[in-house]
């Protein structure tokens, strides 16, 4: 894997090269800052300091299909964020299998993974009893 999109490259880590670009003017077209630009705050730290003309987030998007719209409700705290593990989704297509997301395994499987607010019958409900209070844990039981 290319080490410019793992969990350790810092969010809008490569930033600084479009930034580099504009302020020497080496190039005269729009720039585009990607990788590791997995949050809108991160995405409009770039665009409002001139670093970019745009930025490219394709990850976020399996891990949220509304991330925009949450973001533009002022809901930040809802965001299911892209954790750049990447095991299933580049991980994945790399070997030609269907992309997913560990954060949302919805993705890409939209069709097939439905879920819907009663769809289950009460007398088919499950108490369940969350162990742990790890993130997962917690999102769970919220």
């Amino acid at each position: 894997l290319s080490p410019t999109i793992a969990t350790s490259v810092p969010r809008g880590g490569f930033a600084w090269v479009t930034k580099k670009l504009r302020d020497e003017k080496i190039v005269s077209v729009p720039l585009c800052a990607t990788n590791r630009i997995n949050a809108p705050t991160t995405a409009e730290s770039i665009l409002s300091s001139g670093s970019a003309d745009l930025v490219s987030m394709a990850r976020p998007f399996l891990a949220d299909p509304d991330i925009v719209k949450k973001s533009r409700e002022g809901r930040e705290d809802e965001i299911n964020t892209c954790i750049a593990c990447n095991q299933a989704c580049l991980d994945h297509a790399f070997v030609g299998k269907t992309a997913s997301c560990l954060v949302n395994p919805r993705a890409c499987h939209e069709t097939e993974i439905t879920i819907e607010p009663d769809s289950i019958p009460a007398d088919r409900k499950l108490n369940i009893g969350v162990i742990g209070s790890g993130p997962a844990g917690m999102a769970f039981a919220s």
